[in-house]
This record gives C-alpha cells, sequence and structure tokens, in this order.
C-alpha cells in the first residue's frame, strides 16, 4: 500500500458549521484592527477567505491560484504551479495589512511562495490564515485552528470525497 493510499484511508471530515466555528476561533485571538485586503488562495482557501472577510466586514477580497500537488495520487513536488497572479489592481496595498488565507500549510510551500512574492512587490503587513497546520509544516501561519497529524487525511466539505 502506498503512503497516499494509506494518508487517504485515515480520513477526517469536516462540515461547513466546523470551517465556519474553526475559522472565527482562529480569526478571534486578531489583536488591533482587522486586515484591509484579503487574498484567498485557490482553490481551499476560498471558503475560509470569505469567512475571514466577513469576520471583519472586509470587501477587497483576492484570489490567487496555484498549487504544488499536480495529482492527488503523486506526491507534492517542489515546484508551484501558479495559475492565476496576483491581482492588478492590488496596487494600493503599500502600508496596509493583507491577510492570506488557505485551508491547511501542509507542507507549508503554497503560503511561502505567496507570501514572498507579496513582499517582493509590495511595502505591506502580511499576515496569513490557514484552518490547519500540519504537524511538520516548513510554515506556520500567524493563525490557525488546530495541528493535525501528518497522517489524517483532512476532508473539507467543499471537497468531493
Amino acid at each position: 500500500m502506498s503512503w497516499i493510499t494509506k494518508w487517504k484511508s485515515n480520513k477526517q471530515h469536516y462540515s461547513w458549521k466546523h470551517i465556519d466555528r474553526f475559522c472565527k476561533s482562529a480569526l478571534s485571538v486578531w489583536r488591533g484592527d482587522g486586515p484591509d485586503v484579503i487574498i484567498g488562495l485557490s482553490r481551499g482557501g476560498w471558503v475560509p477567505a470569505v469567512i475571514a472577510a466577513q469576520h471583519f466586514s472586509v470587501r477587497e477580497l483576492y484570489s490567487i491560484g496555484l498549487y504544488s500537488y499536480p495529482d492527488l495520487g503523486i506526491e507534492a513536488s517542489d515546484t508551484m504551479t501558479q495559475y492565476q497572479n496576483l491581482p492588478i489592481n492590488l496596487k494600493n496595498i503599500n502600508n496596509r495589512t493583507v491577510l492570506i488565507v488557505d485551508d491547511i500549510s501542509d507542507k507549508g510551500k503554497t503560503f511561502e511562495h505567496v507570501v514572498r512574492q507579496l513582499k517582493s512587490i509590495y511595502k505591506c503587513n502580511v499576515k496569513t490564515m490557514s484552518v490547519f497546520i500540519k504537524e511538520h509544516t516548513c510554515y506556520v501561519p500567524d493563525y490557525y485552528y488546530r495541528i493535525e497529524p501528518e497522517e489524517k487525511w483532512i476532508v473539507f466539505p467543499w471537497e468531493r470525497q
């Protein structure tokens, strides 16, 4: 049995209510003013990004599309495939707080890539949030709900599994 098959056999399903509650809990420790701009990482970060936008009453919500898993049956690659760039109208984010949101920081490469890209272009205060992080992620977001074991396969309500 391959590691991915074993990993997927240890599934944990979460409902929409769970995700809503988990996101709000992760963001409840935010101090000071909320973010000015929120960027959801597609595809998994869209729903948590909308929850964050509603939580903070933020209207400026954008998305960036990228992945490091070319196929769910194949291990994550070291290269990032970005199929949706930073929006052109992000030019107004200098000296503002930007919250980058994803569903999980598994290996952490996606967060690292986007944070590095954003900071290389803009002078903004970058914060990050994910619902879950894996035990051995190389990137721990500023805000997250819970650490999950490496062997657990998280199934979000917007996924078909």
